[in-house]
């Protein structure tokens, strides 16, 4: 038999294949809005002639330049409750705003708004600023895609399972309860985007019971917007002080249907009680 600790170890921390471990996984979908602070569906309709000068962080004496863009928001997902417009801030890059932007961070360039460009928008509120950015990995949803109007629709249907995880999770068809479960423990297991420090809280004990009910029932290898159930249990971080164990798979066996076997034992056994850690923005000052 052959010990597979070390390749689920790898699977949890990459949950991509090797070929695509070369390079930056990119966010799915579901991730992107989960991180967001805001998600809206909008258009540009200006870019300030006016810089923001601001802060990069509380307590910085240095600061930096943005250009804002005036975001006219068409359907509030997440976090911008009523409000018909929005700012979002992006750095310029020396003189010429038209000039491409530099790459950052496995060579992601910064996306750039435009006046008129209409898309799917995952926000992250900047630290001291009045206003919204959109960073690397975030990076929107433009309606030109040729799968625009099904994203819109996922995302909404995302939005509605964070706003109330039970509904969502007891939902008649199968597909939206494993959409559910795969974008709220993406939202529960993800620390805050762009940094800073993070509380961890137990998900309360029914709604874990559901989530995980749901992931045991859900197709492991089939993609629920970006996204397997496979991933979203690796995501978990599951542990011996948990009373997990990953299987020991013999050669020709598949790991994903072990591993899911033994995922629906630990939930009939140690798992009942368990309760997923969620972790959560550390408010500055508090």
């Amino acid at each position: 038999m052959i010990r597979t600790l070390f390749v689920a170890a790898l699977a949890a921390l990459l949950l991509v294949t090797p070929a695509e471990a070369k390079r930056v996984r990119m966010f799915t979908p579901l991730e992107k809005l989960a991180r967001a602070n805001a998600v809206v569906v909008g258009k540009v309709t200006a870019i300030e002639k006016e810089p923001a000068l601001v802060p990069a962080e509380p307590g910085a004496k240095e600061k930096v330049s943005y250009r804002v863009a005036v975001v006219k928001v068409e359907t509030p997902l997440i976090g911008a409750g009523e409000v018909t417009h929005i700012k979002v801030g992006f750095e310029p890059t020396g003189t010429n705003i038209d000039a491409p932007a530099p790459p950052r961070r496995g060579g992601l360039s910064p996306f750039r708004p435009t006046v008129d460009a209409e898309g799917l928008f995952f926000l992250v509120k900047h630290p001291t600023g009045d206003f919204y950015t959109i960073t690397p990995m975030l990076s929107p949803i433009l309606a030109d895609t040729a799968d625009y109007k099904d994203r819109v629709a996922e995302a909404k249907k995302a939005a509605a399972a964070l706003a109330d995880p039970m509904k969502a999770l007891k939902a008649d068809r199968a597909a939206d309860r494993t959409l559910a479960a795969n974008v709220l423990v993406a939202k529960y297991r993800a620390y805050p985007e762009g940094g800073g420090e993070a509380t961890i809280a137990k998900v309360p004990a029914d709604e874990s019971a559901l989530l995980l009910k749901t992931l045991a029932e859900a197709d492991w290898k089939a993609e629920a917007s970006g996204l397997t159930a496979y991933q979203s249990f690796s995501m978990l971080g599951l542990n011996d002080k948990d009373g997990w164990k990953f299987p020991m798979v013999k050669p020709g066996e598949d790991f994903i249907t072990k591993t899911k076997e033994a995922f629906v034992k630990w939930l009939d056994g140690p798992g009942k009680t368990y309760q997923i850690d969620r972790f959560t923005a550390k408010v500055p000052g508090k």
